[in-house]
């Protein structure tokens, strides 16, 4: 055998590594990856004309920094409203929401610094002598669920 038929030996030897290889990490990381989406269904919306704006938070910091990881609206209707966020991988969010009665972009507050329309958070969770946090309105998204369901009742 020549030096030159070695060497194409060794080569395509080289190229079927590497295209084993890269098949083997392909199909590791296409199978490790799973997004659900999340049904937020709010409940008792009264029937006024406006919106809903909804944000979805993954940890304690972005709540508290009200740094969003995805943020949505829906014209409100009366009664249950669904939010929808889509490919969203495992792992802990929280969501919170106004309904924007006065079609201002804001949630109005009155002078004690109380919510004048309505809102809330996941889980149901409910204020209790200050803003909701973080862990109270939390829930986990698994790769047994699909689409992940979470219900809530506005507070007026």
């Amino acid at each position: 055998m020549s030096i030159n038929s070695q060497k194409i030996n060794v080569n395509s030897n080289k190229l079927t590594q590497v295209i084993l290889t890269s098949i083997l990490c392909s199909s590791l990381f296409t199978s490790s990856i799973f997004a659900a989406d999340i049904s937020f269904e709010i409940e008792g919306v009264n029937a006024q004309p406006s919106k809903i704006y909804a944000q979805l938070f993954n940890s304690q910091d972005s709540y508290s920094k009200g740094e969003a990881l995805s943020a949505t609206y829906l014209q409100a209707k009366q009664g249950i409203n669904k939010v929808i966020f889509t490919n969203i991988p495992v792992g802990q969010y929280a969501i919170r929401f106004f309904q924007d009665e006065n079609n201002n972009g804001t949630l109005d507050t009155n002078l004690f610094g109380m919510p004048s329309e309505g809102y809330g958070f996941s889980n149901n969770a409910k204020p209790n002598y200050g803003p909701v946090g973080y862990q109270d309105a939390a829930f986990t998204v698994t790769e047994q669920q699909d689409p992940v369901i979470n219900q809530t009742q506005i507070i007026y």
